[in-house]
């Protein structure tokens, strides 16, 4: 009987456990990925910025490169109801005689994002671009013009949760964002987006390059990669 009853709490010990485990499986939290789009009051990033201009062989390339800053400044509720968060971004312009430490940063503009439960939203210039959808998931698509006139630019997750290196900053979590690409004998195009976990975009990529005939090239390139992040 002893022993009988000792088999029996033993069994009751195992059941309890297994409930246990259902209890804390269906109660544990579902990562959706909204930390790849933070909304961190007072984060910031600071990327190297190069933009390169083609038009024809006659000229060199016309190069532009600046240090950008982009501050979550604060939040507020927009004309739908929704918080709503202001960034501000400040720019240092590259002069080959001044060192950057030397250089003030220069407000240049102002944009908005808002992180609903189901995308990631950013106004740039008055333009609001649905930048990644919720939950993700590699191979997922969607309309990243879906709130503006430009016509439909479909997105997709390229890869997901992946570790990679951005200027010189390792990440362990890195979701790429294939935006558009078209690449044949007379045109190469090509645009993309990296965000990391915890931190936000940390790199962008857009080139539109065309064959504009007797060998010459006519288009732009532009870099986006981060540099350096707080709060």
């Amino acid at each position: 009987m002893k022993k009988r009853g000792i088999h029996i709490f033993i069994f009751v010990l195992a059941i309890g456990g297994i409930n246990s485990c259902k209890k804390d499986a269906e109660t544990a939290p579902v990562d959706l990925g909204y930390e790849y789009f933070p909304d961190d009051i007072g984060s910031y990033i600071i990327y190297e910025v190069d933009s390169i201009a083609y038009d024809d062989a006659v000229k060199p390339p016309d190069t532009t490169r600046y240090l950008l800053k982009e501050l979550v400044e604060s939040t507020f509720i927009d004309n739908s109801g929704r918080p709503t968060l202001r960034i501000e971004r400040y720019k240092k312009m590259y002069n080959p005689l001044v060192p950057y430490d030397s250089i003030s940063w220069v407000l240049s503009d102002i944009w908005t994002a808002n992180r609903t439960t189901t995308t990631a939203e950013k106004t740039e210039e008055n333009i609001r671009y649905i930048k990644l959808v919720f939950p993700v998931v590699k191979g997922k698509e969607w309309n990243g013009n879906s709130f503006n006139t430009l016509g439909q630019k479909d997105y997709e997750m390229i890869s997901v949760d992946q570790p990679e290196t951005i200027g010189g900053i390792s990440f362990d979590s890195v979701i790429t964002v294939s935006q558009f690409q078209q690449i044949n004998f007379i045109e190469y195009i090509n645009e993309e987006e990296k965000f990391a976990k915890h931190v936000g975009l940390i790199y962008k990529k857009m080139d539109n390059l065309y064959d504009g005939g007797s060998a010459d090239t006519v288009g732009y390139t532009f870099t986006q990669k981060i540099i350096s992040y707080g709060n």
